[in-house]
């Protein structure tokens, strides 16, 4: 495939966007703007342009350390590509729907009462010392981030078809930008839980704090996950339709409805391999004392970073081929 320069990909690709934005508006609310700047800013791009000076050079190389390195640069690059896309995600999502935002906050809310009279007052489940709606909100907040976060960049290749095959960007921003998008809907959940916790009377400093380390081990294990799965559900559309039972498994498998204590001692060993569970528990663990075993958390992140490492690059090998297959 030809490349060009980001200038000239630049216009095309705005223009495309715009062609996918509602009534054509190139222009986000007031309010969207707000949460899209917070996002901007989270990520460290507050830069809306990129000056003529930081035009990407193109390297030709059969030296992999050279494409991996010219890979990593262009994502750089194109930072502006990157907010586009998260901007176009978070309009799309929200702008023609009655309540927006409150659905983030009552998915969660919702699924925390149910399980909370299922689970809790009905099943006599343990919940850590924890009050029931607190040990499940914890879970919910996050889990309902991932989930939704590795279903939209599983099947974002494919609902960008028309866009990849038209100019050349890194196709690697696309997926990413979905799992970025759901970072606002992390935001609001975490605002929800920080306000149980208050009713509680369980709310602490420390929950903010963990926060700041958990969530971008949860960001990284998402990504490097959903663009696994990006490159490929473009391959073959099979993956498209097993993915909402993985996610269902998926939580099944993670202690979510239930305390970690509560497996065998050989299942909680496997919980290394699902960073997931480790998150999880580190919430509930900075209210009641029970901080998951280093052993866990050193495990999740080593697999977190391997996951992402995977994920990159088998979504690299394949990306050549993209065009061809959508």
């Amino acid at each position: 495939m030809r490349l060009a320069s980001l200038a000239l990909h630049t216009p095309l690709i705005e223009r495309d966007l715009r062609t996918l934005r509602p009534n054509g508006e190139a222009t986000p609310s007031d309010f969207r703007g707000h949460i899209f700047l917070f996002v901007s800013i989270i990520f460290g791009y507050t830069a809306r342009h990129v000056s003529s000076a930081t035009k990407p050079v193109i390297v030709i190389s059969a030296d992999q350390r050279i494409r991996f390195s010219q890979f990593f640069n262009e994502l750089i690059l194109y930072r502006d590509l990157f907010i586009a896309f998260v901007e176009r995600d978070l309009k799309v999502r929200y702008k023609q729907t009655m309540l927006g935002v409150i659905w983030v906050l009552l998915q969660p809310l919702v699924t925390a009462g149910a399980f909370s009279l299922i689970f809790g007052k009905l099943s006599r489940m343990p919940s850590e010392n924890l009050p029931y709606l607190v040990f499940y909100i914890l879970a919910l907040v996050p889990w309902s981030t991932f989930a939704a976060g590795l279903s939209a960049a599983a099947n974002s290749m494919e609902s960008s078809a028309n866009l990849i095959s038209k100019v050349y960007f890194p196709r690697i921003v696309i997926p990413s930008a979905y799992v970025a998008g759901t970072l606002v809907d992390y935001l609001i959940g975490f605002a929800l839980a920080n306000a149980v916790l208050a009713s509680h009377g369980l709310w602490t400093p420390w929950f903010v704090l963990a926060a700041l380390v958990l969530l971008p081990v949860q960001i990284v294990f998402t990504i490097g996950l959903g663009v696994f799965l990006a490159a490929l559900n473009a391959q073959y559309r099979d993956v498209k339709y097993t993915i909402p039972f993985m996610i269902q498994i998926g939580m099944l498998a993670t202690p979510v409805i239930y305390p970690l204590d509560q497996l065998p001692g050989w299942l909680q060993h496997l919980m290394i391999l699902n960073p997931m569970a480790g998150i999880i528990e580190s919430y509930r663990g900075v209210l009641n004392g029970n901080i998951p075993p280093l052993t866990l958390l050193a495990g999740n992140a080593l697999v977190t970073l391997i996951t992402l490492i995977a994920g990159v690059l088998f979504f690299k090998r394949r990306e050549e081929k993209l065009v061809d297959i959508l």
